[in-house]
């Protein structure tokens, strides 16, 4: 997997990163269909054709709009997941009492998955055609990121195996600790600082503030896609990649922490 994503990021054609996003997509919303409890054969692949023609025009809007328009069209799109994501912290604090409001709902489940998985591939789209040059070689910011929030994602789940106690939120996620959380933060921090270092020689500043409120963030994505694959009674959301479960156990950190990442940047830089 990292020598593929290696050269997808730094040797494959803009075609065929495209094509690569667009069938993660197809795959997660396939197994957000589950999560949604759609049972349904056609509804299952209305979601899926959903996200990728919503994407698709996304992303050719994103290609082909004008220049003096599109820093508009970009602030609006990564602003939409974030505005997403407000309100899927307020439901995750308030589980208890919200869940009752959308639980039996599929369509408000689908919907979830749709502000979860488009908005996180169209903003990597946006990283990978406009801030290439970010960095000490082409695509530098793209696999910073990549980098940092997978070893969160890696350090504090082993880290909670070992030294966890207490529960973060156990009526979702028993498994997740705060000592894991914790040490994988510290230690991703001091990971984003070394790589700053060696991977930039400006805005360095930007970048440890964005990737330290990335970092603090990325486990709310975690934590919702518990949520919604406890209610849909599944351990992993699907078993495409083996021993780690489907490919959104793998994208769900990644789909709060790069959105929020790809805000600021479009803000601040």
């Amino acid at each position: 997997m990292i020598i593929g994503v290696n050269l997808l990021i730094f040797e494959s054609h803009k075609y065929i990163f495209i094509l690569t996003l667009f069938v993660i997509c197809t795959v997660g919303s396939w197994e957000w269909s589950k999560i949604s409890n759609l049972d349904n054969i056609f509804h299952q692949l209305l979601l899926l054709t959903i996200n990728d023609i919503i994407l698709s025009i996304l992303i050719f809007l994103i290609i082909n709009i004008r220049i003096l328009c599109k820093k508009i069209l970009i602030l609006f799109l990564t602003s939409i997941p974030v505005i997403w994501w407000l309100i899927a912290t307020y439901l995750l604090l308030t589980y208890s009492k919200s869940v009752k409001i959308w639980y039996n709902s599929k369509i408000i489940k689908s919907l979830f998955g749709i502000f979860t998985i488009v908005p996180l591939l169209y903003d990597i789209m946006i990283i990978y055609l406009y801030y290439y040059n970010i960095g000490l070689f082409k695509n530098a910011l793209l696999l910073y990121l990549l980098l940092i929030i997978s070893s969160i994602d890696s350090i504090s789940f082993l880290c909670g195996s070992y030294f966890g106690n207490k529960k973060i939120i156990p009526i979702i996620s028993p498994n997740k600790t705060w000592e894991g959380f914790i040490i994988g933060l510290i230690l991703s921090v001091i990971i984003s600082f070394t790589l700053i270092n060696m991977m930039f020689n400006y805005n360095k500043l930007f970048l440890m503030i964005s990737s330290i409120i990335s970092l603090l963030l990325s486990i709310i994505g975690d934590l919702i896609e518990s949520m919604l694959k406890r209610l849909a009674n599944l351990k992993d959301s699907g078993n495409i990649l083996p021993g780690h479960g489907g490919i959104l156990d793998r994208i769900d950190s990644f789909s709060i922490s790069i959105p929020i990442f790809t805000f600021l940047l479009i803000i601040f830089i």
